[in-house]
């Protein structure tokens, strides 16, 4: 959903975690993470609660999911127009959930709006994963609705639902859906325990789902996510397989995540990206991480929980090669900066790009520091502090 609006409250979170809720320089994180939470509120959909503070925003779509019997009222539209993507909803759910796992403490009053958009998120997965052997992964065309600028109040455009099955799997969806629903659980597990316990059990079973019955949900349901949120490649799932059974390992603790990550992702495979010169090349993602590609994202996560132990191959050395090839002054640099600074990477939508690896940036630094750790980047070391000012001069 709007990835690179909602990776710029993810990075805001992290930094307000970093700096506090003081103004720094002329940047006041604290007023700009309460104005991004309340971007979610303005992107809801279905019957909104009473305590909705953006009260010009409205009950809407309230038919959703009528069209096969279900009820997928909820969640939220995708941007400026009024179709709910799962595939890039659930990942925004799974980085708001991972965003106060890592920095809550440090959010302050507006830590329970975070909570709640969260929330709101998880219950909409729910739905969309209630009937077994099924993930919803869209609601809306969106050929139709984007040729057709209207409030989601008054919109008239198909309400159409596509799902994802057996037969016609998304793995990708599917997989994600499972990551969300697990980080989720983790951020509700003592203050909302029946809740947690609900959640991990869905992600578990959706994770299965997906893991079970694979294929790339643009084969099955392209006319509900394609152009605009397709996921590209024969086996562009496996990403996503890899990232959901990280989150339901650090969730859970069961051997079979582990060994399923363990076992997986020496598989990955190699990826057709755009280099700095604007030449595609097949390599290893060390650098991307987004809605459709997990790799960076779970190094960084699985570095985490492995830090301290005998297994640090192959993520903490993955999770290293990837600070190296964002550093500027890193002779692996994959990346562009700007005149004034600004990360860029070839491609649309480059505001996602500098802010969802800035967001890693600053959770890989924590991990760091709690084991006094540093990066190699061959002609220099990092220290976690170098980590911390590149993500925060890109917020600035």
């Amino acid at each position: 959903m709007g990835s690179g609006k909602c990776m710029t409250l993810l990075t805001l979170l992290a930094v307000l975690g970093m700096v506090m809720v003081d103004k720094v320089g002329s940047q006041n994180y604290g007023d700009a993470l309460s104005k991004c939470i309340l971007f979610f509120e303005g992107q809801r959909s279905g019957k909104l609660p009473s305590n909705q503070r953006m009260i010009w925003r409205k009950d809407s779509a309230l038919r959703d999911g009528s069209d096969l019997g279900m009820d997928l009222l909820g969640g939220y539209y995708d941007a400026g127009d009024n179709v709910k993507s799962n595939f890039p909803m659930a990942f925004s759910t799974t980085m708001l959930a991972w965003s106060v796992i890592e920095f809550g403490q440090f959010m302050g009053p507006d830590l329970q709006h975070a909570l709640d958009s969260i929330r709101w998120g998880a219950d909409y997965l729910l739905k969309s994963t209630d009937l077994p052997g099924k993930v919803t992964a869209a609601v809306g065309n969106p050929i139709a609705d984007h040729n057709c600028w209207e409030r989601p109040e008054d919109m008239d455009t198909p309400r159409t639902s596509y799902v994802v099955n057996q037969t016609d799997p998304g793995s990708e969806v599917s997989a994600e859906t499972a990551a969300a629903l697990a980080a989720s659980s983790l951020v509700f597990k003592s203050a909302h325990h029946r809740y947690s316990i609900l959640l991990v059990n869905r992600a578990k079973e959706v994770f299965e789902f997906a893991d079970k019955f694979r294929g790339n949900y643009k084969d099955s349901v392209g006319q509900g996510v394609c152009p605009f949120y397709c996921d590209w490649g024969s086996y562009s799932y496996m990403d996503e397989l890899i990232w959901g059974a990280a989150w339901l390992f650090k969730v859970t603790k069961e051997q079979k995540y582990w060994d399923y990550v363990q076992n997986n992702i020496p598989n990955l495979p190699r990826r057709v990206i755009r280099l700095v010169n604007g030449d595609l090349q097949a390599a290893k993602t060390f650098s991307e991480f987004g809605w459709d590609t997990k790799d960076a994202g779970s190094n960084v996560l699985l570095s985490g929980l492995v830090m301290n132990s005998t297994s640090v191959e192959p993520y903490v050395p993955q999770a290293d090669k990837f600070v190296c090839s964002v550093l500027p002054e890193s002779p692996y640099k994959s990346v562009t900066y700007s005149p004034g600074g600004l990360l860029f990477k070839p491609g649309g939508s480059n505001m996602q790009h500098a802010t969802a690896l800035s967001f890693l940036l600053l959770v890989y630094a924590q991990y760091l520091k709690k084991h006094d750790g540093s990066v190699n980047c061959g002609t220099f070391v990092a220290a976690p502090s170098r980590l911390e000012q590149i993500a925060k001069g890109q917020v600035s």
